[in-house]
């Protein structure tokens, strides 16, 4: 096997991607004409997200044949040769339930994985007119701009952002969300979004435990090359469709993320179990 052009290879996902972001925008114009199906409770799937992953798989078929691909909606699991070290990462549209309700926090994540590590990758989010590129070892771009972090200067000013609202504790009738101790708290259901704010350098971090790895695996790697931290783990290690429990900040805050996110969010959940 060849050695891959990492060059071409980016090029390809930001052009792939970019296709797929605008199919999605013309689904976008439907608003309640969408074909909304409930997978499970708080976790949609629209007709659009299905046919932009074929779009995007598609693509990758006829430009790299051999690839494999994993990619959250059905029908990915046996695409290329089962021995290739490379694998395409899709989300197809990351934010379905913004995107549902005709809101812009939604966009298209592609990226390659070389074995078990992501080597680059591309974030889209066209109605906010945001786009992300990465090679691994190479820095990451906004908008062809090298990407420079916010310097956070502790947790006390820190804005993250959090999924865990939907494991929460009921106590009296009341919901009760764990969160980490910081300025503010937001979740805009959409990690693309979440993840791109921070490379932004309008927030400072994000935890989460739930998404998949085509939901962070890009924006992570994206935001240790922009000189933060980043870390992640499958809940089954086996199992490359299994949630992810992981966090991603600027340098100076990430030790306080990470032992919320992987020490005490385990202690909460395994009362709330």
């Amino acid at each position: 096997m060849s050695e891959l052009d990492l060059d071409l290879a980016l090029n390809f996902a930001l052009i792939t991607a970019k296709k797929g972001a605008d199919l999605a925008v013309e689904y976008h114009k439907k608003g309640i004409d969408l074909d909304i199906k409930n997978k499970s409770p708080r976790d949609f799937v629209t007709e659009a997200d299905f046919d932009v992953q074929n779009l995007i798989i598609g693509e990758i078929k006829k430009n790299y044949p051999d690839h494999r691909v994993v990619a959250e909606e059905e029908g990915a699991d046996n695409i290329g040769d089962p021995d290739s070290p490379y694998r395409w990462v899709i989300d197809p549209i990351d934010g379905t339930k913004p995107f549902m309700h005709g809101r812009e926090e939604f966009g298209v994540i592609l990226g390659l994985m070389k074995n078990d590590e992501i080597i680059l990758g591309v974030m889209i989010l066209p109605l906010q007119n945001d786009e992300f590129k990465c090679i691994k070892g190479q820095g990451v771009f906004y908008d062809n701009k090298p990407v420079v972090l916010r310097k956070t200067k502790d947790m006390n000013e820190a804005m993250i952002c959090t999924n865990f609202r939907g494991r929460e504790e009921i106590i009296d009738g009341v919901p009760r969300v764990p969160v980490p101790l910081c300025a503010s708290i937001e979740n805009y259901g959409c990690a693309a979004d979440e993840l791109g704010k921070i490379l932004k350098g309008q927030n400072d971090g994000a935890t989460f435990h739930g998404p998949r790895i085509w939901d962070l695996a890009v924006g992570f790697m994206m935001i240790e090359e922009a000189g933060g931290k980043a870390e992640w783990q499958l809940d089954d290690p086996d199992d490359v469709r299994s949630a992810v429990l992981g966090c991603a900040s600027t340098e100076p805050i990430f030790d306080e993320l990470r032992e919320f996110t992987f020490e005490k969010i385990a202690k909460i959940e395994s009362k709330i179990d």
